[in-house]
């Protein structure tokens, strides 16, 4: 049976019920630009699925839920990674005793919800059927009804368009209120599982990926709490960019990173998760941002993680109205690793940047003349040590910055 095509020409609950219907074993591929999905049939019913796009499987869901250690986990993989022919990661944690049966089905279960609602919501996938040999029995955990995980994928899509019209955006930052009326809190275990990451700094996005648990039931816990009244969100800090001064931090160490900009801006800091496109392919960016006073109005320091792709970079300088550059000084070798951070300033060419030096390491460092050498600096630059934690360094390291700027 060949079954390839479009989900324009026919959607992939109809896929599903012909391949029940033809009671088909084999593997469904769709893919959506570089994103890819597999659901895997045994006599037309679904046992596995796992998707790119899909954020934890089986194993890193395990882990999160205290049902595995990760050491336990790195071991079986290893043990997955050689067998011949290949092996379900669940068949094996059961064998090795490592996790009962009952977890392994009710997780196995929620991955194939969790992927078949990602899949349905690609509006312009292909897909292609890709008849199979009949899988070892030991493998299959649980054989479900195409039909049930239609409804439920089919639910799931409905009910997404309500949680995020509520929530307003997975960029929104939700934080705890407290709760109006006097009485007995009761809560299910994964609604304290989800609470447990709302701080007040992360925003939705950041808080799925963080906890590992899927977005539409983080999403859905989100919502029922902010309809409980135990729940809001506010804008998140980093929606500045383009409507305020701005300042980015650059540097190849995100954990110091991240103190300058506590350092600068306090306890406000926010964690940002951003979907980006590149070349095709969806990529997730990892932000921090903050908001400290400056001429009576706020100014914007954000910190992308130090892996984010130069075409962002340069995107994102078009709303940025400078540039710091971290620069760890405890030898000639940490201070050379900025020489790409310096070629990309050259790149972006017209907004001012300085270069703030710190030694992680006190006994040891790089003198200024060594860094501008080392760095090839032109001499309008300037180079401010700093002490990372202490607020008064940070501060005139924005100062020289902000008397740059135009």
């Amino acid at each position: 049976m060949q079954l390839e095509g479009h989900v324009q020409d026919i959607s992939l609950p109809e896929v599903f019920r012909l391949l029940k219907m033809s009671g088909k074993t084999g593997v469904l591929e769709v893919t959506y630009g570089k994103q890819r999905g597999e659901v895997c049939f045994r006599s037309g019913e679904i046992y596995h699925a796992t998707s790119t796009a899909n954020g934890s499987m089986l194993g890193e869901r395990l882990v999160r839920a205290g049902k595995l250690r990760r050491s336990e986990l790195a071991k079986i993989l290893a043990e997955q990674s050689l067998c011949d022919p290949p092996r379900l990661l669940g068949s094996l944690l059961e064998e090795e005793g490592l996790v009962v049966r009952e977890v392994l089905e009710r997780l196995v279960r929620e991955q194939i919800e969790d992927v078949v609602f990602s899949l349905f919501g690609w509006p312009t996938a292909e897909f292609s059927f890709s008849p199979g040999p009949e899988p070892a029995v030991c493998d299959i955990l649980v054989s479900l009804d195409p039909e049930g995980v239609i409804i439920e994928g089919s639910r799931r899509v409905d009910e997404w368009a309500m949680i995020i019209e509520r929530l307003g955006s997975l960029e929104k930052v939700p934080y705890l209120l407290t709760p109006t009326t006097a009485g007995m809190l009761t809560l299910q275990p994964h609604e304290w599982d989800t609470i447990c990451f709302i701080d007040g700094r992360r925003d939705i996005n950041t808080i799925m990926a963080d906890s590992g648990f899927d977005r539409f039931r983080t999403a859905k816990v989100i919502f029922s709490l902010m309809n409980a009244g135990l729940v809001a969100t506010r804008d998140p800090t980093l929606e500045l960019l383009g409507q305020t001064s701005a300042i980015a931090l650059r540097g190849p160490i995100d954990v110091y990173n991240l103190t300058f900009l506590n350092a600068a801006c306090g306890s406000e800091v926010s964690s940002h998760l951003r979907l980006e496109e590149i070349e095709g392919e969806e990529v997730e960016l990892h932000l921090s941002a903050g908001v400290r006073e400056h001429d009576g109005q706020g100014l914007l320091i954000y910190a992308p993680e130090s892996r984010m792709p130069k075409t962002i970079w340069r995107r994102m300088a078009l709303e940025t109205s400078g540039f710091v550059l971290l620069v760890n000084i405890n030898s000639s070798d940490s201070v050379v690793v900025s020489r790409d951070d310096v070629a990309l300033m050259t790149e972006i060419g017209d907004r001012p940047y300085v270069v703030a030096t710190y030694a992680s390491m006190a006994d040891e460092k790089i003198e200024e003349h060594q860094v501008r050498e080392l760095l090839e600096l032109p001499g309008t630059v300037p180079v401010v040590h700093c002490g990372l934690r202490d607020p008064a360094a940070v501060d005139a390291v924005i100062g020289a910055l902000l008397r740059l700027l135009p």
